[in-house]
């Protein structure tokens, strides 16, 4: 007997069938999915803290489009985004607390109480740890990602800003703005095992697995250290436009990018000599930024002109301006990893 077309309305407890047939289950099945399946997004994504109207935009990177937006905490700034794009963590400087996103769903699932003012943050590697900077109380939270509570706090000097942690999760590096210097962190013990001074006003603080090298952001100094990953010494300095914050590597190392708040601008320099490249223009008050996992572009979030703004790694050419919400940031890892759909 040939399956027939069947017709099926809603009932007041789901849906009824007029006839039998086994396109019955089919229907009904395809039916349920539609109502209960997460969202189908392309991959990976970006996560965009907006600290104006205390919201987080998602961008498929894919087609560069917000396709949804999270509201969290009070100033959002801060994002920790881990590889598979599951979890999103989120620093809430006014709401003193961090806000814990479900990539799959789009939807804060759990709040947990983060100090008095946590700023920078950083995943482990392996997820379990999350590391909040509390610029107020001068220490490093140090959050269990399955108990969803700070099990340890650590001490380092002013006003720590932004943290790098190494792809092996041993060291953790943390920009302290108002002591000028970095604290490094072994993260098997939880303790301070060296600290480095630096240029005025450190904040943003990136990682180089391929040159074993971090680079700290100066703000009021308008440079960038680099430190040495063996002997945590300063090697170079090189100047950069009017207060840098953030800075984006790319997977070998030879580009470094630096936004430039009061420029309105971003520095391309060469990752071996350290000459400028090229001086891009971006949207006002640049400050996130990140190479996407491709290794082909490079995503730059302006604050006051609430945009993202998407440069070609070679060209250098911009591939796309992107609205996003009030006041975007982007403060740390906010696009995931590209294993995730790409």
């Amino acid at each position: 007997m040939k399956p027939s077309k069947k017709l099926l309305r809603a009932g007041p407890k789901g849906p009824v069938f007029f006839t039998c047939g086994w396109h019955r289950l089919s229907i009904f099945l395809t039916a349920l999915f539609l109502v209960i399946a997460p969202p189908a997004w392309a991959a990976p994504r970006a996560y965009i803290t907006n600290q104006g109207d205390n919201s987080v935009s998602v961008i498929d990177t894919l087609t560069d489009k917000v396709i949804t937006t999270i509201a969290v905490g009070d100033k959002p700034a801060g994002v920790a985004v881990n590889h598979d794009g599951s979890r999103i963590y989120v620093t809430n400087p006014e709401s003193r607390d961090v806000s814990v996103i479900d990539g799959q769903h789009a939807k804060v699932i759990a709040t947990i109480p983060a100090g008095q003012g946590p700023l920078g943050i950083a995943l482990h590697p392996s997820g379990r740890w999350l590391y909040v900077a509390d610029w107020y109380t001068h220490e490093i939270l140090v959050i269990d990602t399955d108990k969803l509570a700070i099990v340890k706090k650590i001490a380092v000097d002013l006003s720590p800003s932004g943290i790098a942690v190494t792809p092996d999760g041993s060291r953790l590096f943390v920009a302290n703005r108002d002591s000028n210097n970095v604290s490094v962190i072994n993260t098997e013990t939880n303790a301070v095992i060296a600290t480095v001074d630096v240029g005025t006003a450190p904040f943003g603080v990136t990682f180089d697995p391929a040159k074993n090298r971090i680079y700290i952001a100066n703000v009021r100094s308008h440079d960038v250290s680099v430190i040495d990953g063996a002997s945590l010494k300063v090697i170079t300095t090189f100047k950069v436009r009017a207060w840098p914050y953030g800075i984006a590597i790319t997977k070998d190392g030879e580009r470094i990018f630096v936004t430039n708040q009061h420029d309105d601008s971003v520095s391309v320099i060469d990752g071996n000599n350290f000459a400028n490249i090229a001086t891009l223009t971006a949207g006002e008050y640049p400050e996130g930024i990140m190479v996407h996992p491709d290794g082909r572009r490079v995503y730059v979030a302006s604050w006051f002109s609430n945009e993202v703004t998407v440069i070609d790694v070679d060209s250098l050419k911009t591939l796309a301006t992107i609205p996003v919400g009030d006041g975007p940031r982007a403060f740390g890892i906010f696009i995931e990893d590209a294993a995730n759909g790409e």
